[in-house]
């Protein structure tokens, strides 16, 4: 059977963010050395992008979710908006940037960590000229990924948190990594419209300028009515206000090279779900 498209006019979510395809090299010597042919045992092109990887689960969880972004003129660019609109999502408001080259990331996995390897291409091009508002708040929630690789639109990001929140919408916010680990405090801003809030341990800590993720949400939730941390194999910590809840654990292997974008989906579907924090913190991913 045909997947469904969502309609704009019946959005459940709308997701703002970046796209690119992951290539991941799995079975690499523990030891990369420069100059030296290394040979992976085996090969993954898979959708990437915490945005892109965050609205496919949300669709293929059931609800109605747009995307917007923009691609190059490329195959690369082809193959994710294939990707992603075969899992439902809506792909009409993904801009194609003539002569631009749709970013790529290469993920080399070493045991329980990685090497992650970005080139942003038209990451760092989309910009407020770029967002159709008024199809982005037909939805019930609007959620923004990636941050700090947002070049063109981090200048102005406050805006479309801030008139989501005008337009009655609820909003989440999936930092990731910053590249140049500034973690320039500007993000703060941004922090007064978000209703959740998904980093890792590590971007939490960052964000707070804390030792730890549990003093880190601490901090956070000051500012985020609920903060979910994503913990890889350890599942996710969740603070609303005074309430701590600890998340589901994962078996190794299979949790080493997930993404952490699956946390964040199930976390979201069942919030808009209207389920308690608890549940939210312990939803099993898909």
């Amino acid at each position: 059977m045909p997947r469904r498209t969502a309609s704009l006019a019946t959005l459940d979510v709308s997701v703002v963010g970046e796209l690119n395809l992951d290539i991941i090299f799995y079975g690499l010597p523990e030891k990369l050395e420069l100059e030296r042919e290394h040979l992976a045992k085996e090969l993954s092109i898979t959708l990437g992008s915490s945005s892109a990887i965050f609205a496919h689960n949300l669709s293929c969880l059931g609800d109605r979710v747009g995307f917007t972004s923009c691609i190059g003129s490329d195959p690369l660019g082809e193959i994710c908006l294939k990707r992603l609109g075969e899992s439902g999502v809506d792909i009409s408001h993904v801009r194609k940037f003539a002569g631009k080259t749709t970013g790529l990331t290469a993920v080399l996995p070493q045991r329980i960590e990685r090497y992650i390897l970005t080139y942003p291409g038209t990451m760092y091009g989309l910009s407020m000229t770029d967002l159709d508002l008024g199809c982005i708040f037909s939805a019930k929630h609007l959620h923004i990924s990636s941050y700090f690789l947002h070049k063109g639109l981090r200048p102005a990001m406050v805006d479309p948190f801030r008139k989501a929140k005008e337009a009655g919408l609820t909003t989440s916010l999936d930092t990731n990594d910053d590249p140049n680990n500034r973690w320039s405090p500007d993000i703060q801003l941004v922090f007064k419209y978000v209703d959740i809030l998904l980093p890792n341990e590590n971007e939490a800590c960052q964000l707070a300028g804390a030792a730890d993720f549990r003093q880190a949400a601490e901090i956070l939730s000051k500012n985020v009515p609920l903060v979910v941390i994503k913990r890889g194999s350890q599942g996710a910590y969740a603070r609303r206000g005074a309430e701590k809840f600890e998340g589901f654990r994962l078996p190794s292997p299979l949790s080493i090279w997930w993404a952490p974008e699956t946390v964040s989906t199930p976390v979201l579907f069942t919030n808009s779900s209207a389920a308690r924090v608890r549940r939210i913190a312990c939803s099993t991913p898909t």
